[in-house]
């Protein structure tokens, strides 16, 4: 009777060491809740009539509906399930003997890893300490999953916009080739001249399908990272710009704040460090024996103790294992943690150098652009220059926001590589423009 208290009793405290309740991720490093699926979140994210879709929108639909997300989620749920079953209560296990020896003998008996019960408190602290580690991973991946998404809204939006301005230079260069095919007609103008803005039309024709062609690539690139077909990307409408540049950058203080949660990935390397100290600890003990007990009832009841002799190894090699493995994982911390302090100062020495480049096209570069047209308006309506030099200045005008669009894109682009650095999940952005042929549409216009 004794025996069967104590094996249900067993059982029950397995019963109680199932899955942890624990969330998935770390709620301390993504901008939004996070669920599994679609359908704990009650509803599909939706936009009001009349809005655009906003960055912080796309990664919100990105963590509710994204097929590759949910099956992170999935994944993360049954290697919890299974770190909790491993390091669960050792199973009792029932034995029945039924032999002639020479008469009939009937034997019960119940064996349990007495060694394995012991240190299960051991094993329980490294399960936990698993399913940390397994928690800061998952948000890692998200966080980068949160990064791609913003970039590649970025890159949508400023792709629209350049296609937008392009249609707006091929208009005007379309219409300076039709006024100097004309003028040639009636002899106002040389072949040489007529030929110039005709190819600098074609030139912008080209201009604007290429920027038509990345506005449709980089379009398809944020519908596939938010998880959408091309059916229920249309209820997204993007914004006709990009947002404002900010007007102060992140200072040094606020990048170094202490509020800032530690950067996932020298979190992640601490915690497997101190992982593989409870794993050393946990070897040294289970390298010096096992111990398994047995009781027994039939014609005679009893009990018996099962020790395993280290005759042939006493646990050195076992326990040199482990030691090595903690100086393994101590060393991977430190080269991590000097990766990270590296890494950090680059993105944001990137990102202080592309808020300069597009603050000083928004404060200096561009106003002065609107003044010089003005001065080709006034010198053209005072009939001092011809209507071809002021269609070329309209496009140099044009090709100005173009290149400074770039810009902003370009700090958008560097604000989302910061913050992924902030996190822990570094991003590798290229701060380049978009339109790398901007201003040789309208070359010949000045000639």
């Amino acid at each position: 009777m004794k025996l069967i208290l104590l094996t249900g009793s067993l059982l029950l405290l397995s019963g109680c060491t199932g899955m942890p309740s624990a969330p998935l991720t770390d709620a301390a490093y993504l901008p939004v809740t996070t669920h599994s699926s679609a359908a704990e979140t009650g509803a599909i994210f939706r936009l009001a009539p009349g809005e655009t879709l906003q960055q912080s929108d796309a990664v919100q639909i990105a963590l509710q509906q994204h097929p590759a997300i949910r099956a992170m989620f999935a994944d993360a749920q049954s290697g919890a399930a299974l770190r909790a079953k491993a390091a669960s209560l050792p199973v009792p296990v029932f034995g029945f003997e039924r032999v002639h020896a020479p008469e009939l003998e009937i034997v019960r008996s119940i064996s349990l890893g007495l060694w394995e019960l012991i240190l299960w408190p051991q094993r329980r602290q490294q399960e936990q300490a698993l399913q940390l580690q397994a928690r800061l991973q998952l948000t890692s991946e998200l966080t980068q999953r949160i990064a791609a998404v913003r970039l590649a809204w970025v890159d949508a939006v400023a792709a629209q916009e350049q296609w937008h301005y392009a249609q707006q230079v091929e208009q005007a260069a379309a219409a300076a080739g039709e006024l100097a095919t004309a003028m040639k007609a009636r002899g106002n103008l040389n072949a040489l001249k007529a030929l110039r803005y005709q190819q600098g039309a074609g030139e912008a024709r080209l201009l604007r399908t290429q920027a038509e062609q990345r506005a449709l690539a980089t379009r398809e690139a944020l519908w596939q990272a938010m998880g959408l077909d091309a059916e229920s990307a249309k209820a997204f409408p993007l914004p006709e710009r990009l947002p404002d540049l900010p007007q102060q950058a992140m200072t040094d203080a606020q990048l170094n704040s202490p509020q800032r949660p530690q950067r996932l990935d020298v979190r992640l390397a601490q915690e497997r460090w101190q992982t593989a100290r409870l794993q050393a600890g946990l070897s040294r003990v289970e390298s010096i024996a096992d111990i398994g007990l047995r009781a027994k009832r039939g014609d005679s009841q009893g009990w018996e103790v099962e020790i395993a002799l280290p005759l042939w190894d006493g646990g050195a090699l076992q326990r040199q294992a482990a030691q090595s493995g903690v100086e393994a994982a101590r060393q991977q911390a430190l080269a991590v943690t000097l990766q990270a302090a590296s890494e950090q100062r680059v993105t944001y020495a990137a990102y202080l150098q592309s808020y300069d480049a597009a603050r000083q096209y928004r404060d200096d570069l561009i106003p002065a652009r609107r003044k010089i047209s003005d001065e080709m308006l006034l010198r053209y309506n005072a009939m001092q220059i011809s209507v071809f030099e002021l269609l070329a200045d309209a496009r140099e005008q044009r090709m100005m926001v173009t290149a400074a669009i770039d810009a902003l894109a370009n700090f958008w682009r560097a604000d989302a590589a910061l913050q992924a650095s902030l996190t822990g999940a570094p991003l590798n952005v290229s701060i380049s423009p978009l339109n790398r042929n901007t201003g040789s549409a309208a070359a010949e216009a000045s000639h």
